[in-house]
């Protein structure tokens, strides 16, 4: 990304929990602009961002083919191009462009590329031929942290209930807003994520062919990240956003259902909450 005003760039060393690693940045050139999640998720690295500008800023994110694209690199020279991104509401085809960023709002940004084969070896994020004002992340590491082991037998989830806010903006689109209360046990420490699918009224999963909005078996899927406290972790209101253009239906009523679950990282089940009927009108 390019910033469209002139700022000092300043080097500093960050230190940034995520899931189940530390993620440590030798050399970033800019100080609002964090590295937040590293991972490898289904056919693709996932690279969080979280935005906290100290003053109002014009940024651009550059498409995988245009001027400046963003490219991950591993410790032995090998590059990784941006496929997709999810987050950056820009004007331009894909929602690449110029945005603004406001003083002190925290915006995110999620970055798909090329699946890295080892994600220990990553080494840095950066805009491909940038010469002044990028955002370029080197010396990237990810740091084994100290994680309580616990036996699967001994983990357990309470779950209250879900519920949905219907026909919501979020960054410009219309969708709707599914919430999850409940109750974890023994998961402290342990990252974890609540997964919300769609199926039709034959509870057979909707697909999709959208990065950020698919798991590996291409099931349109919405996930949120949790990493428990506590032994016991209450979560009163865990939230994802599915925006209705990503259901992809013809132009009509749908009997459709949202699919709730609690699953780790790599995929594995830990409780199937519920799946609730919905009603969803294209027309």
């Amino acid at each position: 990304m390019r910033k469209k005003i002139l700022l000092c760039l300043v080097m500093l060393s960050m230190q940034i929990d995520a899931q189940e690693k530390t993620i440590v940045v030798g050399n970033p050139t800019t100080t609002y602009v964090n590295i937040i999640d590293v991972q490898n998720m289904g056919n693709w690295t996932e690279i969080s961002l979280e935005f906290n500008p100290t003053n109002d800023i014009n940024a651009t994110l550059h498409p995988p083919t245009g001027k400046s694209p963003f490219i991950l690199s591993d410790q032995r020279g090998n590059r990784y191009a941006l496929k997709n991104q999810m987050g950056w509401e820009g004007p331009d085809p894909g929602g690449y462009g110029t945005v603004k960023l406001v003083t002190n709002e925290k915006k995110y940004l999620k970055l798909f590329f090329n699946k890295l084969e080892k994600i220990d070896e990553i080494y840095s994020l950066t805009e491909l031929g940038c010469e002044t004002g990028c955002w370029n992340f080197y010396d990237i590491s990810l740091k084994d942290k100290v994680i309580e082991t616990v036996k699967k037998e001994d983990v357990s989830t309470k779950f209250t209930k879900s519920w949905v806010d219907y026909n919501v903006t979020e960054d410009g689109k219309k969708g709707m807003r599914i919430h999850g209360e409940f109750t974890v046990y023994n998961l402290k420490g342990k990252e974890c994520y609540m997964l919300v699918r769609f199926a039709d009224k034959d509870e057979k999963f909707l697909t999709t062919t959208k990065v950020g909005y698919k798991n590996v078996s291409g099931h349109i899927s919405l996930y949120k990240k949790l990493i428990p406290k506590y032994n016991n972790s209450y979560y009163e209101d865990v939230v994802v956003f599915m925006p209705y253009t990503e259901f992809n239906l013809s132009k009509e009523y749908h009997n459709l259902k949202y699919d709730v679950d609690l699953i780790y990282k790599n995929g594995e089940l830990i409780k199937h909450f519920e799946m609730v009927d919905f009603y969803y009108d294209n027309k």
